[in-house]
């Protein structure tokens, strides 16, 4: 089994495709491309013989690293610490940026970014409030075992930062019902268990892939069973049909055995093989 090791070498790859170049598949190792590929923050590129890899969202991606590898530091931070860059940073400076010398994981940075285009009642603690960001903005909830919204909102979760940015222009999606938007960034297991508190249904929005469809499987419907459902717009099926047929190529050989668990979508996956293609959410932002 490969030894799962984040050094520097990986780090200034991934800052190269934060920057926006794609690198040889060659160059990262296995495990961080699977656990890229589990979050949906990594995409493959097949061109004749060669493979590389690009971020899908590279703001979600720094958050990620950030998280659960560099612990709060910044990337380029991190990374020049531990090269020596800038005065020949020490170890000690590490310790007291990261709190270990070796850059073991620790949680800094809990909570998830919400949304919404209504006014929509809340409550830390004690303290009531009323979510109501300006566009582009959201909201950051740090405390979520505090953090409670009333029954009848529909709490939706945002793959995809670009859609979950611009959710006004998707408003056409939801009808009239109170949604909260969530982001699963920067880490998905705290929106999870909060959604295994409370009692309000989900809704997954999400690429219409089948890495889209693990995700939700794996992440929302094995933990919150009927309660959870995957939006399936209703011309997805038009979509699917002039949507990426190099992604689904890319992603068949990994899901094709995929065992549906809901199956509710059953229908979505049928069609995602049949056209033997795939569609991004982006595509469902109004006005691009």
């Amino acid at each position: 089994m490969e030894k799962k090791r984040f050094t520097v070498s990986v780090a200034n790859r991934l800052l190269r495709m934060l920057g926006g170049e794609t690198v040889p598949s060659s160059s990262l190792p296995r495990w961080i491309v699977d656990e890229l590929k589990e979050e949906g923050l990594i995409t493959a590129l097949t061109r004749g013989s060669r493979n590389s890899y690009r971020l899908t969202d590279a703001d979600a991606c720094r958050r990620y690293v950030t998280d659960n590898y560099t612990n709060g530091v910044l990337l380029e931070e991190w990374a020049d610490m531990l090269s020596g860059k800038n005065g020949g940073l020490e170890r000690s400076m590490l310790v007291r940026e990261t709190g270990d010398s070796k850059s073991v994981k620790l949680r800094t940075f809990r909570g998830f970014l919400v949304n919404s285009y209504e006014p929509i009642d809340a409550r830390v603690g004690d303290s009531e409030f009323v979510i109501s960001p300006p566009d582009g903005t959201a909201v950051f909830v740090q405390n979520p075992k505090e953090f409670h919204i009333p029954e009848d909102v529909v709490v939706t979760g945002v793959e995809n930062g670009e859609n979950f940015r611009h959710i006004r222009r998707q408003r056409y999606l939801f009808g009239d019902r109170k949604i909260l938007f969530v982001s699963r960034y920067p880490q998905s297991s705290d929106l999870r268990e909060w959604l295994m508190e409370i009692s309000n249904e989900y809704i997954h929005f999400g690429d219409f892939d089948l890495a889209g469809i693990s995700i939700y499987q794996s992440e929302f419907y094995k933990y919150l069973g009927g309660r959870a459902s995957f939006l399936i717009p209703k011309d997805i099926d038009e979509r699917l049909r002039t949507g990426n047929g190099r992604l689904y190529d890319v992603q068949y050989l990994r899901y094709r055995n995929m065992k549906i668990v809901d199956p509710r979508l059953d229908g979505l996956v049928e069609m995602i093989h049949r056209y033997g293609k795939v569609y991004e959410q982006e595509g469902y932002i109004a006005g691009i």
